[in-house]
């Protein structure tokens, strides 16, 4: 499942990414490269799927 996800806000030395796919998913990371795995492990907390169920596309 694509999950497309963009940064919702940036502050302490975290991004805070949503998915637009799933509303209630916020996952954070300490750099953009660590995004998509914090989302991948969110994803999978809320839905039970794998995390390599999940394709994260950033959105800028």
């Amino acid at each position: 499942m694509q999950l497309n996800v963009y940064i919702a806000s940036a502050s302490d030395g975290f991004y805070t990414a949503k998915a637009v796919q799933m509303p209630e998913l916020s996952a954070h990371a300490r750099t953009l490269e660590e995004i998509p795995e914090a989302v991948r492990s969110a994803a999978a907390a809320v839905t039970g799927q794998p995390a390599n169920f999940f394709d994260v596309v950033i959105d800028f």
